[in-house]
Formats: structure tokens, sequence, C-alpha cells
């Protein structure tokens, strides 16, 4: 019989915290407060001060727990959300708490938990979206572009779409997915970004020649002119290969982490 935790609240990084029997807080990803969980037992990691496991049955469901509309927030394990199984509501609470005992902690400040100022939109918000690239046999292209599960964070599965990241960019992605061979081999991220002016920015970062089929690339891609390819060597500075001139500096168009939980809109 494994344990059964009551979740209390979430603690920086999206997890849900709760405690063992033995009195040690445990982190458990894709929970909310209220939830009561039956624990999967091979995934207990039991520490000197604290545990982390995975979930392994929700037995009562907390009242902010909703269903997560993108499927590979589900089925792959998504690492680039961590709460999307969270009610908008409750994040916000959450965030708000968070940042509260954060200040008192660390700041040794003597406030209450400071209000926290939601997003304009919950979805399709994101401006940027890095993505990993590893070399995979048996597919056409020898290639899987995508993001990293939570818990396999060697693994990459093929990214469809993105919830939170612009309309514009899962575009772009849609018509770059086929034509993969003509980025710079072997390739090892692919960031896609708009600027302020919503121009469309491709860097694409890779560990052998120079980008050479940049300025094919952009001629299949139709109806944007104004679409700017970077390349970007691996430790390297990104550099303009195709497109009109731009004045993002290359450290603005390095290639960039995947998604962070702390923006405040639902993620």
């Amino acid at each position: 019989m494994s344990d059964i935790v009551t979740i209390t609240g979430i603690a920086v990084g999206g997890d849900g915290v709760g405690r063992l029997s033995d009195g040690r807080v445990v982190f458990v990803p894709r929970t909310v407060p209220g939830d009561r969980i039956r624990l999967r037992p091979d995934s207990l990691q039991r520490h000197r001060n604290f545990a982390r496991a995975d979930v392994g049955e929700v037995v009562t469901a907390g009242l902010g727990r909703v269903t997560p509309p993108c499927p590979h927030y589900v089925s792959d394990h998504c690492g680039g959300c961590q709460l999307q199984h969270v009610a908008y509501d409750e994040q916000l609470k959450a965030k708000r708490a968070i940042v509260g005992e954060t200040l008192r902690r660390l700041g040794k400040l003597k406030i209450e938990d400071p209000e926290i100022v939601e997003a304009l939109d919950e979805w399709r918000y994101r401006s940027k979206i890095s993505m990993a690239a590893k070399t995979t046999a048996g597919r056409p292209d020898g290639l899987t572009v995508g993001l990293h599960p939570y818990d396999r964070v060697n693994f990459v599965f093929p990214l469809a779409d993105c919830h939170i990241t612009d309309f514009r960019l899962m575009a772009l992605w849609r018509e770059l997915r086929s034509r993969l061979v003509m980025l710079p081999q072997p390739l090892t991220r692919l960031t896609l970004r708009l600027d302020r002016d919503g121009r469309r920015h491709i860097i694409a970062e890779s560990a052998g020649e120079p980008w050479l089929r940049a300025e094919e690339l952009r001629r299949a891609i139709q109806q944007d002119s104004e679409l700017i390819c970077w390349w970007q060597p691996v430790d390297g500075a990104a550099r303009v290969v195709a497109g009109p001139a731009t004045g993002l500096t290359s450290t603005a168009a390095s290639a960039i982490r995947p998604h962070c939980w702390w923006s405040a809109a639902r993620r």
C-alpha cells in the first residue's frame, strides 16, 4: 500500500507539496492544492529532509484541478508547462503565495503576499519557443525536433503544437516541419521568435557546417518576405544568414531556454 498524501500548496517550479506519513515534505508534479493522491510506489525518492514522487492515483481531486487542453501536456508529459492542470485563479493564488514567502524568507521583509497582475491573454502569449533537436533512427528526416518530458530530460518528443505560443510562430513551425533537411546539420536546437515589429525569426543552432540553405528555405516559405534566418554555431554567437537587415543583436537572438513556468498566464 503506497502513501496517500494531501497536497497543501504549490512550490516554485510548479510541483505540488504535501507530507509523507513520516512528516517529510514531498514534492509531486501535476498536483493541485486539495488533491488527495496515492503515490506511485516505484517513483518515491526519499532524501534526508524531503522526498519526490509521481502520482499513482488521484483519490480525491482538489477544487482547482482542470483538464489540460494541450495533448502534449498529458500524453508526452511536456516539460514546457507545469500548471495547465490548475485553474487560472488557483495559479494566481499559488504564485502570489510563492512571491510572498520568498520575500519573507530570503528578503527578510515583514510583508503580506503581494498582488499578482494577471496576464491579458491566458493562451498564445509566448513570442518565442526553443526546441531541442535529436537524431532519431527510423524517421524519414532522421531528426526529432520538439520538447523534453519533465520526467525524461534526455528524451525529445516531436512537437505538433504549443498552446502557449503565438499562432504566427506555430504556423511557421508547421511549414518548417516538412523542411527540416533544409536546416543546418547536425541541428542541435531550433528557436522561433517574434520581434517587436511582428517579424518572424528562425535561429538554427548546429555543430557542423554553416547554414547554406537558409535563403532556399525562405523562398520555400510563402508569403513572408520579412522572415529572418540566423545561424548559431554551438557555443558561438548567432548571425543573420538570410533575410532583410535587422537591428536585433546576436545576444538577443541566441538560443533561449524552453518555457518558464513563472508567467502569470495559464500554463
